[in-house]
């Protein structure tokens, strides 16, 4: 199953004490009768069976219920159903450092900038040293094996 980010927000939200009446009502504060989404809707939504995300003219009411940023609901809406991220540009191996990372103190941040050069050197050299191995292999060759190599 794909990255379901929105609708765990919406499964945790449900598991905090909002029912799915409460957030039809929030919505239909919020949005009016067009920025509503159904009790329904909030069910379906919590155990991922849509297939189409939200429209834009949902997210004030969406935002509301989940008690984030409008922006922060587009972010979730944009990895459910479209696999973008804001932070895309990182490669993914790095993605799981980045959320261990947003939540450790300021005052340890020194400390993991530390570890994380110490072992970005590490493997600097080992690379090096493995590109200095295979030369030595290609100059030891006799002439006609270097051909081939």
């Amino acid at each position: 199953m794909a990255n379901d980010v929105f609708s765990e927000a919406v499964r945790e939200r449900n598991a905090a004490g909002m029912t799915f009446n409460q957030m039809e009502a929030t919505t239909w504060d919020v949005g009016g009768k067009e920025g509503s989404r159904s009790s329904a809707w909030w069910n379906n939504m919590a155990k991922w069976h849509m297939d189409t995300p939200p429209a834009p003219k949902y997210v004030p009411g969406i935002a509301a219920v989940l008690g984030l940023p409008e922006r922060q609901v587009h972010e979730l809406i944009a990895e459910q159903w479209y696999g973008v991220r804001p932070d895309d540009r990182l490669p993914g191996r790095l993605r799981p450092l980045l959320s261990v990372a947003r939540g450790v103190a300021k005052v340890d941040l020194v400390t993991l900038k530390e570890v994380a050069q110490a072992l970005s050197d590490k493997h600097t050299v080992e690379t090096e040293l493995q590109e200095l191995k295979a030369q030595d292999e290609i100059e030891d060759l006799p002439a006609d094996e270097e051909d081939a190599a």
